[in-house]
C-alpha cells in the first residue's frame, strides 16, 4: 500500500490497465476457446446422431423396445452399423429400453452397465437417466457421448441411444484452432490497449503541464506578495528564501522525501502571505506593539489560509501557512493547538521563521548574534518549540544554515522576539 501511494497517477492507471488487460486477454481467450470448443463438439454430437439415427431408426419397430431385443435383430442392427459406415467416427451406441434395461449394443459390456432404474417415458426420468448414465462412468478421456430419444408416431419417449463417438481427430483441430485464439486475441488487445495508453499518457501528460501552469501562474501571483511583505517586514526583504532554506535543512534531518521538501520549501515562501492584510504601520511599526495592534497582526495567519483556500496547492502546504504560529505548549495562534497536534510543517516553520528572525535586522531591533539565538530556541524547546526538533536543528540543521555567516559582534538591543 505505501508503494502504491508513492506512485503517480499516471503510474497508477498504467499498472492497473495492464493488469485489467492481461485478465481480459486471459479470460476472453479461456471463454473464447471454451465456446468454440463446445459449439463444435456439439456440432460433432449432432452429426453423430444423425448418422445413427439414419442407420437404425428406419430398422426399428415399436415391439423392438418393448421387450427383449431378439439375437436376430441384434444381428441386423450390427450389420446397419457397419453397412453405413459409421464406424469410424462412433466407438460404441448403445440402444435403451424406456424402463432402463440395454437391448443393444455393438460392443461386449460389463454387466454393470446393462440396467439402470429409470422410466424414460416422462421427461424428468429421462434427464435422471442421462444424469446417471453419466455419473456412472464418469468423464471420458478423448471421447464425447451424446443421447438421442427414440419416440413412436404419438411422441411418447420408448428408450433412447446412448453414443460414444472420438474426439481425437477433432481435438487436433480445435488446438490448431485455440492456438490461433490465444495469439489473434491477446495481440488485438494489446493493440488496443497501447493505442488507449498512448492516448491518455499523452493526454495526462498535457492536463499535467496545463496544472503545472496553473498553479506556476498562482504560485507566480502569492510568490509576489510574499516578497512584497517580506521587503515592508525587514531590512533583507528575503526573510521567506532563507525561512525556507533553514526549514528545508531541517526536513532533510527529520527524513523527509523530496515530495514534502518541495511542499514545505513553498509554504515557507508563503508563510507570511497573510500579513498583506496588516496595516503597514502595525507592520513597519519600530517599537512594542500594544495588544490591540499584536491581535491585528495574529489576524494574518488565518488571512493566509484563506488567501490559499482555493489554490492548487495540497491542504499540507495551506495548513503550514495557517498553523505556523502555533506553540507546543498550545498557547499560540490561531487555533490553541499544541504537541503533535500542530502539523508537522508548521512545527518545522515555527522553528526556522523563529531562528531567521532573531538574527535577521528588523525594523524594531538589530540581529542577535547566534549564540544568544541558540540559547533562546534551547528556551523555548518544549513550551515554544517542538523539542526533538530544537535539538536535530542544533546538532545537524543549524551546521548548514546561514547562522554561521552572521557577524556575531552584533550586540542585543533589549529583549528580542523571535516572531511576531
Amino acid at each position: 500500500m505505501r508503494l502504491w501511494a508513492r506512485l503517480s497517477l499516471l503510474q497508477r492507471f498504467t499498472v492497473a490497465s495492464t493488469v485489467i488487460a492481461v485478465s481480459l486477454a486471459v479470460s476472453l481467450s479461456a471463454v473464447t476457446v471454451r465456446v468454440i470448443t463446445a459449439f463444435v463438439i456439439q456440432d460433432e454430437a449432432n452429426v453423430a446422431a444423425e448418422l445413427v439415427l439414419r442407420a437404425f431408426s428406419p430398422q426399428l419397430r415399436p415391439d423392438d423396445l418393448e421387450g427383449t431385443l431378439p439375437a436376430s435383430r441384434k444381428v441386423l442392427l450390427d450389420s446397419l452399423f457397419l453397412a453405413h459406415g459409421v464406424s469410424d467416427k462412433i466407438l460404441r451406441v448403445r440402444l435403451w429400453r424406456y424402463d432402463g434395461i440395454l437391448l443393444y449394443t455393438n460392443t461386449p459390456e460389463n454387466d454393470r452397465f446393462t440396467t439402470v432404474p429409470a422410466d424414460l417415458s416422462t421427461p424428468e426420468g429421462y434427464r435422471q437417466f442421462v444424469f446417471a448414465r453419466e455419473g456412472l462412468e464418469g468423464e471420458l478421456r478423448g471421447q464425447a457421448r451424446v443421447f438421442v430419444p427414440v419416440t413412436a408416431d404419438a411422441g411418447r419417449t420408448l428408450g433412447a441411444f446412448e453414443i460414444f463417438y472420438d474426439l481425437t481427430v477433432l481435438r487436433e483441430r480445435l488446438a490448431y484452432t485455440n492456438r490461433i485464439i490465444w495469439t489473434v486475441v491477446p495481440a488485438g488487445l494489446f493493440v488496443l490497449y497501447a493505442s488507449v495508453f498512448v492516448l491518455v499518457r499523452r493526454s495526462s501528460r498535457l492536463l499535467l503541464q496545463q496544472q503545472a501552469d496553473l498553479v506556476t501562474a498562482h504560485l507566480g501571483t502569492y510568490h509576489a506578495l510574499a516578497s512584497a511583505i517580506d521587503a515592508k517586514d525587514s531590512y533583507t526583504g528575503d526573510h521567506s528564501v532563507e525561512v525556507s532554506r533553514l526549514a528545508v535543512t531541517l526536513a532533510r534531518a527529520v527524513g523527509l522525501r523530496d515530495e514534502a521538501l518541495e511542499e514545505l520549501r513553498m509554504a515557507a515562501h508563503l508563510h507570511d502571505l497573510g500579513k498583506i492584510a496588516v496595516p503597514d504601520a502595525i507592520l513597519m511599526k519600530r517599537g512594542p506593539l500594544t495588544d490591540e495592534e499584536f491581535a491585528i497582526v495574529r489576524r494574518h495567519a488565518d488571512a493566509g489560509y484563506a488567501i490559499l483556500r482555493d489554490a492548487p496547492l495540497s491542504e499540507r502546504v495551506k495548513l503550514a501557512v495557517r498553523h505556523n504560529h502555533e506553540r507546543w505548549d498550545g498557547t499560540g495562534y490561531p487555533s490553541g493547538l499544541s504537541g503533535d497536534a500542530i502539523p508537522l510543517f508548521s512545527r518545522i516553520l515555527a522553528l526556522a521563521d523563529a531562528f531567521e528572525a532573531m538574527t535577521s535586522d528588523r525594523p524594531y531591533r538589530r540581529a542577535l548574534p547566534q549564540a544568544e539565538a541558540v540559547t533562546r530556541l534551547r528556551a523555548g524547546a518544549g513550551t515554544q518549540f517542538d523539542p526533538h526538533l530544537v535539538d536535530l536543528f542544533l546538532r545537524r540543521a543549524l551546521t548548514l544554515s546561514k547562522a554561521s555567516h552572521y557577524n556575531e559582534s552584533h550586540a542585543p538591543v533589549g529583549v528580542a522576539t523571535s516572531i511576531r
